[in-house]
């Protein structure tokens, strides 16, 4: 029985490396893999790697191999030498995606940030290719192309899983979005308006329609009602808050704005509600305070270019009074 179960195990992982390289005459080779995986089996590495590199040396173009033992390699912490051995994998079968996962599972844990990333996207965009109508990967994809400031390539893949799956709501919330960032707030607004036919109380939606209103002043009662609606559904989001806030604060109502963006604050770090608190507090008359406010946003969020213009707006305006 134990034997049986044993053959089992073998049997595993030998049939993938029988699809992966057609080398049944060569018995030589297939008894050193097996030597090799059932020395994996017992955990006795040094052993498996002797017999896997053997193995490989008679089969060098089987990517099957080289990340077989590179697996190995990785158990043993050799990392330098895994990461060469997978990239030579990656060389000999492109399309498989185990070595990816496995350079991704390298970068990340040595912190190496840009080859992570260009890892990710190499994984990414090679599971798209093999899977075009996997909705999951698409929009991994997707979020990967947002997140790299690749709109245009957002925008195309967002656009195909509409046509795919019409009702997807993260993808009307996310293609407008993306509209809305490159200066076509129009079709933003009507991607949105889309969105909310399909499902009327989408928290993100409505605050996304909302807010954009509220950023340009216009149609500001619809944009309360939507928010509102927002919050009621996510009460302790800051981003939601943040924009009845501002909502308030078009409209003019500067103590609900800054009970609104104070809450906001509370539970969401951002620097665009730095900015609006800041804003509110100079429009209250509370000067010191909303000079504080941007400052202290400044310093949690030092690249974010328009607390910084703030600030010197503030002081260039009270260098000027006190002439």
């Amino acid at each position: 029985m134990r034997f049986f179960l044993t053959f089992l195990i073998i049997l595993s992982f030998i049939i993938p490396a029988l699809f992966s390289y057609s080398y049944s005459s060569n018995q030589s080779l297939y008894a050193d893999y097996l030597k090799g995986v059932y020395s994996m089996q017992q955990g006795d590495f040094s052993l498996a790697k002797n017999y896997l590199n053997a193995a490989k040396d008679k089969a060098p173009d089987s990517a099957y191999l080289y990340l077989k033992i590179a697996t190995i390699l990785l158990q043993e912490k050799k990392i330098g030498q895994a990461e060469k051995l997978l990239k030579k994998a990656k060389e000999i079968e492109p399309d498989n995606l185990n070595t990816y996962l496995a350079l991704i599972f390298i970068y990340s844990s040595q912190g190496q940030e840009e080859r992570l990333e260009k890892e990710y996207e190499d994984f990414l965009e090679k599971a798209h290719q093999k899977k075009p109508k996997d909705m999951t990967i698409s929009s991994y994809l997707a979020q990967f192309y947002l997140y790299k400031r690749k709109p245009k390539e957002a925008i195309a893949l967002y656009e195909k899983i509409l046509e795919n799956k019409p009702d997807n709501l993260e993808a009307f919330f996310w293609l407008g979005y993306l509209y809305d960032e490159i200066g076509k707030e129009q079709k933003a607004k009507g991607i949105w308006k889309r969105g909310l036919s399909i499902n009327p109380l989408h928290a993100p939606i409505l605050n996304a329609l909302g807010y954009s209103y509220a950023k340009k002043g216009v149609k500001l009662d619809e944009a309360e009602k939507m928010v509102k609606k927002a919050v009621k559904l996510e009460p302790r989001n800051g981003a939601y808050l943040d924009s009845l806030g501002w909502i308030y604060f078009k409209k003019g109502k500067l103590e609900r704005a800054k009970k609104y963006i104070e809450k906001a604050i509370s539970y969401a770090q951002d620097p665009e509600i730095y900015q609006h608190l800041g804003t509110v507090y100079l429009k209250l008359g509370e000067n010191e305070k909303g000079l504080e406010v941007y400052k202290e946003g400044l310093k949690k969020f030092p690249g974010y270019r328009q607390l910084k213009e703030e600030i010197e707006k503030y002081e260039k305006k009270n260098k000027e009074n006190k002439k």
